[in-house]
């Protein structure tokens, strides 16, 4: 899948106006939602492996009957061909509750959770362009993804918790303000994810402003299909004119997007 985007910021005074706004565009109260990141680097250069290990991959739930499928989803293979070639940080999101999973009193192990595992590539060059082009894969319902990850050497980077409301305008355009939350270091060399989130209240924004991230997505879901990309080029373009009358949007460097290098400050 190719996700396209114009991106800006926006103050989080302003945030609730903004909803509102997109609220009566998009005839829709938006959804909310709240993600545990957690960053895992891929074996160092030049020899990056791929993904050779899947034996511990599960499906969470289970498929009817019980049985586990014989294989994994067939978007690991093709992961795989992708982080052969060039090692990449790798994403597992993780829904959670601000009421049910922070402050917790008992250990989490994410081995038993559902959860995502989001690949993005280096971003396309602009040609002529100011919108972000990328490849994006995502692989959901997923168990066992950090024993995983730990099977093929790749390595706990770092977690952040992401808060997002996202709005769907003609059935697939979207809307989206985003922000992240730091998560206290354990404190131990070499660092481990949390095995029990902090209190909500307790989070501080990754961004010392207080900003939230402003996305509008179109996306070519057929990436090979020329006449896909082309539609999301013309639905981007013709969609960002419209919402240049609420938002401001800025020139993104690639080079803060390349998912080849530690992550940016700025997540996206």
């Amino acid at each position: 899948m190719y996700e396209l985007s114009f991106n800006g910021t926006m103050f989080k005074a302003d945030i609730d106006n903004a909803r509102a706004i997109l609220g009566g565009i998009c005839w829709s109260k938006g959804l909310h939602t709240v993600k545990r990141i957690v960053y895992y680097a891929g074996p160092p250069q030049p020899h990056p492996k791929g993904l050779p290990k899947l034996e511990h991959v599960t499906q969470i739930p289970p498929p009817p009957n019980n049985q586990q499928p014989p294989r994994p989803h067939p978007a690991w293979n093709a992961l795989s061909k992708e982080v052969v070639r060039s090692s990449y940080f790798l994403r597992l999101a993780y829904s959670v509750s601000p009421e049910r999973d922070f402050g917790a009193e008992a250990d989490v192990d994410l081995n038993t959770v559902a959860g995502t595992l989001q690949w993005f590539d280096f971003p396309d060059p602009p040609k002529g362009q100011t919108f972000t082009q990328r490849r994006k894969l995502e692989i959901p319902g997923q168990g066992n993804l950090p024993m995983v990850m730990t099977d093929n050497k790749y390595e706990f980077d770092k977690e952040l918790i992401e808060e997002s409301w996202s709005f769907i305008k003609d059935d697939d355009f979207e809307i989206a303000f985003t922000r992240y939350f730091k998560l206290p270091e354990g404190g131990v060399e070499p660092p481990t994810q949390l095995a029990r989130l902090p209190s909500w209240s307790d989070l501080a924004p990754l961004d010392p402003a207080e900003k939230w991230l402003v996305s509008i997505r179109s996306f070519a879901w057929e990436e090979n299909s020329p006449e896909e990309v082309k539609k999301a080029v013309s639905q981007i373009l013709e969609e960002k004119i419209f919402f240049d009358k609420f938002f401001t949007f800025e020139a993104v460097d690639r080079r803060d997007l390349d998912t080849r290098v530690p992550p940016p400050a700025r997540t996206m």
